[in-house]
């Protein structure tokens, strides 16, 4: 096993109806192949940003893992997104939930439902075996804020068992190539 990536990547698809309004992944890396550092993905109907530093690093993440995120194929994505340079805060804690910013992005995922351990050494992204292993904590609310507005829509979440939601935090994660 190789590992690749250990740190955190908490995210969120919200939703109008039955329509998803965003989806915004944010990574914070604190070590990985390309070295440390964050990213955030921000995609909604005709907008796909990827805002990060350093900017090696985003185009790494998007190679390896962003491409085939299941949430992005409700929108349609650039082949090769421009990387915004960009200073990524990410303020993680593991009770009251996410605060993070970039540029002019700011977003809050809270209200965690549940917390438990995933493993999963099945996954097959681009052709490649990984495994990939983290505290997963589904939440029941998030907000975006792109350029000082909110972004509409609301994560879906049951109540489970197991309790799930769009919205979750996964901390404590590592991918590993098989």
């Amino acid at each position: 096993m190789e590992l690749a990536f250990v740190g955190a990547n908490p995210s969120a698809l919200l939703w109008d109806g039955d329509q998803a309004t965003a989806f915004v992944s944010i990574w914070q890396v604190d070590w990985s192949e390309e070295g440390p550092g964050g990213a955030v993905v921000y995609c909604r109907p005709g907008e796909f940003r990827l805002l990060c530093d350093p900017p090696l690093l985003g185009r790494w993440l998007f190679d390896n893992f962003v491409t085939h995120a299941a949430e992005l194929n409700q929108f349609d994505l650039p082949a090769r997104p421009a990387v915004e340079q960009a200073k990524v805060s990410v303020d993680l804690d593991l009770t009251a939930g996410l605060h993070a910013t970039a540029g002019d992005l700011n977003i809050r995922i809270t209200g965690i439902l549940d917390r438990r351990r995933r493993l999963d050494s099945s996954l097959r992204l681009g052709g490649v075996p990984w495994s990939l292993c983290n505290i997963h904590m589904p939440c029941r609310t998030a907000r975006i804020e792109a350029g000082g507005a909110v972004v509409p829509g609301l994560p879906r979440y049951k109540e489970g068992p197991p309790i799930g939601s769009s919205a979750f935090l996964a901390v404590a994660e590592t991918w590993a190539r098989l």
